[in-house]
């Protein structure tokens, strides 16, 4: 019998893998790679092309453009390695993704995060002995599916952390801090998130050395920071030997620039842990879409002396964590449905259920108990039908962006701004795209390129000028995180045509819902 239910439980939990297959693909990984990940998968296509001996991110219009004035991604996304322009985003990432894109190409990508997904999954089954259901009902239940969709670091750096806790719950203090350091790989949350465990536990053994009760050396607390400690220094001594810098180039993308006013941050606070309106978009806080982690954290903090050392170091060092990091974050997450920078937040969270979990099902004769502990499963769930509900939307209307764009068989395209850009797909590699802002640098631009790629076609592209609005403008250049957004005014949609047929001879304006969109070619026009 209980090979039977073994072969169940490994059937079901496989189903459960095969399920986030069937989703990744079903919302259209093709066009999956917009913002951050579409640089993420032109770094993992540097590695995979040099054999790993180069970074140099590719630029397929660097004939027309050797200087890189027209580069079309936002500067927080790339820096300078001696002559060579890179990614500022951590490169194991992109090593370890590359067998995927060499199987798969860009559309691969994102399958990726089934790496992540399964270690995060198997140890819950494996070492905390999680039930089937409650890996199907809190893997739906928080917003990792979500993450899960696009090509990045978030599924992989969530399990590394539950990792980190499953050894300090075991008592394995120097795993675990081992484990806290391979965070820091992937994102710097993990540096806070490692700190804000590192101080729960002192707290929870009675701050050691001076606990005569517990012998330094055999402190998790003393443990977990020489692990985390060893893995820091290399870290450290990587990129410092790398690219001449501590925390590596993506630390100084962040927050190398100007800070953000107190306010904001706040305001971002809200955001982050309950809900917030900002930019006209509504922001679903980490606590608004996990009641649970709310409710399960209270009830146990409320308790603190009651629990074990053990878990008592897990829940302050997410309480710890959850109101740090809102305040150190260098942006609100944009678009995401939950917020990735409190994303470590999600395996302790995972770990309070799990204790409630098996506490409730041991109890008989609390009804309503149950029924509001359900009720509270409820919420996250119906936020991630929607969620990705809303992500199947926003794909579909990417597929027929990208169609209209790659139907136009133009072999240069010229972006006003890099969020229409994101919008060509899996041609970046094959066209040469390039991004001019500014209405007075089109002439020259567009002399060099009719000269270097005569008697090929161009396309030139922004959002419709009606659309964007005196007030959007001012709104964008206030605001301190969005520089890959507009900040420029429009192109003159009446200057464009002019400026295109004095080097092509043949000039169509194509007509669009939300684009401007015009086409030079030297031969005769063709339709569209």
């Amino acid at each position: 019998m209980k090979s039977i239910f073994r072969k169940r439980n490994l059937i079901g939990f496989l189903s459960l893998l095969l399920l986030c297959v069937v989703l990744i693909k079903s919302l259209k990984p093709e066009v999956s790679l917009t913002y951050d990940s579409r640089t993420k998968s032109l770094q993992t296509h540097a590695l995979a092309y040099s054999g790993f001996r180069s970074e140099t991110l590719p630029y397929p219009a660097k004939s027309v453009d050797p200087k890189e004035t027209f580069l079309p991604m936002p500067a927080n996304n790339y820096t300078k390695l001696g002559e060579s322009t890179i990614s500022v985003f951590p490169i194991l990432l992109a090593a370890l993704a590359t067998p995927f894109y060499y199987f798969a190409g860009n559309q691969g990508l994102p399958y990726f995060n089934l790496l992540g997904v399964f270690i995060f999954l198997w140890i819950l089954r494996k070492f905390w002995k999680a039930s089937n259901s409650f890996i199907t009902i809190t893997f739906f239940g928080s917003y990792l599916p979500i993450l899960m969709m696009e090509f990045a670091e978030h599924t992989l750096f969530v399990a590394i952390l539950l990792a980190s806790l499953t050894f300090l719950y075991k008592r394995a203090g120097l795993y675990a801090g081992i484990f806290a350091g391979l965070s820091i790989w992937f994102r710097h949350e993990g540096i806070v998130f490692a700190g804000c465990i590192l101080f729960a536990s002192w707290i929870a053994e009675g701050f050691p050395p001076f606990n005569k009760k517990i012998k330094l050396n055999k402190s998790q607390t003393f443990r977990f920071g020489i692990g985390f400690a060893l893995i820091l220094i290399v870290f450290v001594l990587f990129n410092y030997f790398r690219y001449s810098s501590l925390l590596g180039p993506r630390y100084h993308a962040n927050y190398g620039d100007t800070g953000v006013h107190l306010t904001d941050k706040i305001q971002w606070a809200i955001g982050f842990l309950f809900l917030n309106k900002i930019d006209e978009t509504i922001r679903i806080g980490f606590f608004t879409y996990m009641p649970f982690a709310l409710i399960g954290l209270g009830i146990l903090i409320f308790n603190i002396r009651k629990i074990s050392i053990r878990r008592r170091t897990i829940v302050l060092g997410a309480v710890f964590f959850l109101f740090t990091i809102p305040f150190l974050a260098p942006n609100y997450g944009f678009w995401e449905w939950g917020p990735r920078y409190l994303s470590a937040g999600i395996p302790p969270v995972i770990l309070v259920l799990l204790w409630f979990w098996n506490d409730l099902s041991r109890k008989k004769n609390i009804l309503l108990q149950k029924s509001f502990f359900w009720a509270v499963l409820a919420i996250p769930l119906v936020m991630t039908f929607i969620g990705l509900n809303f992500l199947n939307q926003t794909r579909k209307q990417l597929l027929k962006t990208y169609t209209l764009f790659h139907e136009l068989k133009a072999e240069t395209f010229v972006f006003h701004d890099f969020s229409v850009m994101y919008f060509i797909g899996n041609d970046y590699l094959s066209k040469k795209v390039l991004c001019a802002p500014k209405e007075d640098s089109l002439s020259g631009l567009l002399e060099t390129i009719s000269q270097k790629e005569k008697g090929r076609r161009i396309a030139l592209i922004q959002i419709k000028e009606e659309l964007i609005t005196p007030e959007k403008l001012e709104k964008t250049r206030k605001s301190p995180v969005f520089d890959i957004m507009l900040k420029t005014e429009p192109w003159k949609s009446k200057n464009i045509s002019s400026k295109i047929s004095e080097y092509y001879p043949n000039v169509q304006r194509i007509d669009s819902p939300f684009f401007d969109i015009w086409v030079g070619d030297f031969e005769a026009p063709s339709k569209f």
